[in-house]
């Protein structure tokens, strides 16, 4: 699967294409890139091939990958955002988390001068708590204003927010406490905590947890760290032999 902020546009001078596909209603003749997945042509503002017939063509400016804004509105890809002011609209990060298997998710933060949106492919969401003129985006869904501590939309529950910072993946902490998106992980010891090799995993001295629940030793062995073993072993046979590039130049190959 193609990176989503790599997106493929071609233009044979008769049709315009997106990732090999037609792009139904777009004039060849005036048809330009604008950034990413976003493009134009003298009517119209299209996005992944699709054209987005609320957004008017004249006054619209992207902002991001994912954001942008015209006269009357601002919109995270090609849907309104309700009650966002475009005049002081203003995107605080890039649009683009890191997802599974490093791919990138389409999940980002945005603001005006009264409210912060979290917007991704589950929806756009007002974070009503937030206060717009303190609030960061701290990357890859995370962010805080002065008072408290976020992850997407939602607030992490009495998480202290002087101490507070990102550990990896999902994880993060505070000096009392271990979060796991915007869940604090019930009955962990936070003086003996231990990173461990598989995504999302830690370890105290009395239990091994995944994500927010404690797992079984036999569990973590048997399932998330045998995943990361086999990924290791997949690299650490495909990429001396050279098979790997070869199958990346095979799915990627324009970009090689």
């Amino acid at each position: 699967m193609r990176n989503i902020d790599v997106p493929t546009w071609s233009n044979d001078g008769k049709k315009v294409y997106h990732s090999g596909r037609p792009v139904r209603g777009a004039d060849p003749k005036t048809f330009e890139v604008l950034l990413g997945r976003y493009a134009r042509d003298v009517r119209s503002v299209f996005f992944s091939g699709t054209r987005a017939t609320k957004i008017d063509r004249a006054t619209f400016r992207v902002l991001n990958a994912n954001f942008g804004v015209d006269f009357s509105g601002a919109y995270f890809v090609v849907t309104l955002i309700r009650d966002a002011d475009p005049r002081t609209f203003r995107v605080l990060d890039s649009s683009l988390a890191t997802g599974p298997l490093g791919c990138f998710l389409q999940a980002g933060y945005a603001a005006d001068r009264k409210s912060v949106w979290f917007a991704s492919g589950n929806g756009i969401y007002r974070i009503n708590t937030a206060d717009a003129k303190s609030f960061v985006s701290l990357g890859n869904r995370f962010g805080m204003d002065r008072d408290r501590v976020y992850y997407e939309h939602s607030m992490l529950p009495k998480a202290d927010r002087t101490t507070w910072r990102h550990w990896r993946g999902l994880l993060s902490a505070d000096k009392d406490s271990i979060f796991f998106t915007n869940k604090r992980v019930q009955g962990v010891d936070r003086t003996s905590i231990w990173l461990l090799a598989a995504d999302d995993c830690f370890a105290d001295r009395r239990q091994i947890y995944c994500g927010a629940k404690p797992v079984t030793r036999g569990y973590y062995l048997e399932h998330r760290l045998k995943y990361r073993e086999d990924a290791c072993a997949f690299e650490r046979e495909w990429i001396p032999t050279g098979r790997l590039l070869e199958r990346i130049r095979d799915e990627f190959p324009h970009e090689v």
